[in-house]
């Protein structure tokens, strides 16, 4: 998932202006924590740093990482810094080895453990080192700005934060203010002197305009840059400069149009055209262009471009990937707009088609909104979403899915069955199950985009693997899953083993659950991590209802280990593995470390109420007699009180209610031992419990007491709720150890 032109910062042009001035600015500030570089578009942002990089010759490190709109996804966006630190640091391997541990955790869970894991990787670390994130508009999403926040608050001395952006980022940035650890380079700071505009016009271009017309053109640019670049093109095709200057006028949009035209005006057609049909186009390599313009030779024309204007930015050393410079590329779309109109959508088209067959899947998906064509972003979507769940990055498909239109997602079963799938990952039940209700609702015949057999068999997988409709109906849906996705064909049949094996340990049949958990773990190749991490954990439950706790402990660290050395993910049903290790913990009596891995996975899953109840239940029955061994017991009572509500919304729960009871009786007969008895047994239920202990009818002990029945029957109850039992066995049990009888 990884785009490397993100991690590369641009190279430098030799007709560049060099801002000495800026670069002094930006490196006597590294004492600082944070720079913020804020101006709008064209104001040399990103040249300023591609500059400073150079300027600093490999002297200190420097993490780069170009942003987009998709870095909105906080896994995709820390995956890519991860990879930019490390690159900076090529002498320290291991770092970010373990730093990803738990990017899909929601919330404080994500910024409280694995932020601070990064943060304390970078401070362990004896190199100074420059993070900048450029283009940071891009990020519009609260659960992002909130991490960067997180990561500014806590940035290690050893690291500077550069953020650049056509606006002000929307972070916590006053303390810092006030603190003097902020440098701002804003608009003002960024236009163009006079001396920077004289040396761009008549040093680097070679114009020979006198200082009143600099000083004029100054003036109507406002000293904006990349207006002054423009001007500076136009100018070498004119013989009066002088006239041109003068009759220069305009806002920034209308400059901006009028340039382009005269930039584009003294062109070849063959280059003209190159560039219009490639403007689609975020980023260029030849293949890509190639597919999308019909030649054969674009990598050939995209170097000479690169060489021969300021517009075409090298993104990597090989001179094989490229991008427009942000402005001219929207001046080649305006212009492709208006002399050929009907052009895009095909052009973005061919381009979507070549992206998806080399794995770029989200650029194939981004051309397909662009173009408007929903249908085949859609059918991208159907395709390919079940790779971006496994790598956890749900909230990318999500975002995709809400910027389809209502009524494309409303009318495709394919479609619906993704977001039936995201809204039960997310724990929006009856979402979840309005949507598979209207897949089902479509007749549509045949295997799904994604390899799932029929809307059939992909009804019953989800149905079984989240349990929804009770435990007997996840079994009959998951044999029917598992006889629809045949494991010799399916590529979701590790799905359908997995659902059969978590269903049957629920039911209770042990040895059945085993099996197919087995093959489920089998099946999984290494990019199914969240399959491998649910068998894993679904595995060692079972072992250790078994009583084989070292096969259990091993089962449930290695699921651990697969969560938090694993790549990110969102997925809260990794959760099972702590419950999984906390149970073998409790079993073992390690209660402190079994409290603190239960309660911290059901707080997770509790930020969810809508998921699959029965890991709760299993967590709870868990945590329980561990609450009530640590002294707890009216935390003990509540665990219990919540399973009871669970049972009672859920009444096919397999076997969770017999292991409900269970707690229930180890629960009372540990607070028996521990001599806890609500209140003194009086003298005649004292002789009444003397008479448990054999075989006598509640008559028979009523008239070797000369009392009615009933009567003993009353001090029966009352002594079972004095000692916290249920049956005569535990009352005598009991009372024997409390010595009294």
């Amino acid at each position: 998932m990884i785009l490397r032109p993100k991690l590369r910062a641009p190279v430098p042009r030799p007709e560049q202006l060099v801002r000495d001035g800026l670069l002094a600015l930006l490196h006597d500030a590294l004492e600082c924590r944070v720079s913020v570089i804020s101006g709008p578009t064209g104001y040399g942002k990103t040249t300023l740093l591609a500059h400073w990089l150079q300027a600093e010759d490999g002297e200190l490190p420097f993490a780069w990482v170009s942003l987009d709109e998709h870095d909105n996804d906080p896994a995709r966006l820390w995956g890519h810094i991860v990879e930019a630190l490390r690159g900076a640091m090529p002498k320290e391997e291991d770092f970010g080895a373990d730093v990803l541990v738990g990017l899909g955790a929601v919330g404080e869970a994500f910024v409280g453990s694995t932020l601070s894991m990064l943060i304390n990787a970078l401070a362990e670390s004896p190199h100074q080192i420059v993070l900048l994130l450029d283009d940071y508009q891009f990020v519009t999403e609260w659960e992002t700005h909130e991490s960067i926040a997180f990561f500014i608050e806590h940035i290690p001395e050893n690291v500077h934060l550069v953020i650049s952006s056509r606006s002000d980022p929307p972070l916590p940035l006053g303390r810092l203010r006030a603190m003097g650890e902020l440098n701002e380079i804003r608009t003002g700071q960024l236009a163009f002197t006079e001396e920077e505009a004289e040396c761009l016009l008549n040093e680097k271009m070679g114009l020979g305009i006198d200082a009143d017309d600099v000083a004029i053109l100054l003036e109507r640019t406002e000293g904006w840059p990349a207006g002054l670049y423009l001007a500076s093109l136009s100018l070498r095709n004119k013989e009066d400069k002088h006239a041109f200057i003068q009759s220069f006028r305009g806002s920034d949009r209308y400059i901006v149009g009028l340039l382009g035209e005269e930039v584009l005006a003294h062109l070849s057609a063959e280059v003209r055209q190159f560039l219009l049909e490639t403007s689609v186009l975020r980023r260029l390599t030849g293949p890509l262009c190639d597919a999308v313009t019909g030649r054969q030779d674009s990598a050939n024309v995209l170097r000479e471009l690169a060489r021969s204007n300021l517009f075409v930015v090298g993104l990597d050393d090989q001179d094989q990937w490229y991008r427009y410079h942000h402005l001219f590329c929207e001046l080649l779309l305006y212009e492709l707009k208006s002399v050929q109109p009907g052009m895009e959508p095909d052009l973005r088209a061919r381009a979507s088609e070549w992206l998806e067959d080399a794995g770029m899947i989200e650029e194939a998906v981004w051309q397909a909104f662009e173009a408007e064509n929903h249908g085949l972003a859609g059918l991208l979507i159907a395709r390919h979403w079940r790779g971006y769940l496994f790598a956890g990055q749900t909230a990318t498909v999500q975002r995709w899915l809400s910027s389809l239109p209502q009524d494309v997602l409303a009318h495709s079963a394919p479609l619906t069955l993704v977001k039936a799938w995201i809204c039960a990952l997310d724990g929006q039940r009856e979402e979840s199950q309005r949507f598979l209700r209207l897949a089902e609702s479509f007749g549509y015949e045949g295997p799904l985009p994604d390899g799932i057999a029929s809307v059939e068999s992909g009804v019953a997988l989800l149905e079984a693997t989240f349990g929804y409709g009770g435990i007997r109906h996840g079994v009959q849906t998951a044999r029917l899953a598992a006889e629809l996705e045949p494991i010799e064909t399916s590529p979701w049949a590790v799905v359908a083993c997995l659902a059969l094996g978590s269903s049957l340990y629920l039911q209770g049949d042990l040895p059945e659950a085993r099996r197919a958990l087995e093959n489920a773990l089998s099946l999984a190749d290494d990019n199914q991590r969240l399959v491998r991490v649910v068998a894993l954990s679904f595995l060692s439950f079972v072992a250790t209802d078994e009583g084989h706790l070292e096969e259990a402990e091993s089962l449930a660290l290695a699921a651990q280990a697969l969560v938090e050395r694993s790549r990110p993910y969102r997925i809260p049903q990794t959760t099972l593995a702590p419950i999984a290790y906390g149970r073998v913990l409790a079993e073992k009596g390690n209660l402190e470390e079994a409290q603190e891995e239960l309660e911290g996975a059901l707080s997770s899953r509790g930020r969810l109420p809508g998921l699959s109840p029965w890991p709760n239940l299993i967590g709870l029955l868990a945590l329980a007699p561990v609450l009530a061994g640590r002294g707890d017991r009216d935390g003990a009572r509540a665990a219990l009180a919540e399973v009871r509500a669970i049972l009672d919304a859920h009444p096919d729960a397999g076997m969770l209610p017999e292991l409900l009871e269970r707690q229930n009786r180890k629960l009372r007969v540990r607070r028996a031992r521990e001599g806890r008895l609500d209140a003194e047994l009086t003298e005649r239920e004292l002789e009444v419990i003397g008479l448990l202990d054999g075989r006598l009818t509640t008559r028979q002990m009523a008239e070797s007491l000369f009392v009615a029945p009933s009567t003993v029957r009353t001090q029966i109850k009352s002594i079972y709720r004095k000692l916290g039992v249920s049956s005569r066995g535990e009352a005598v049990a009991v009372a024997r150890e409390q010595g009294l009888v």
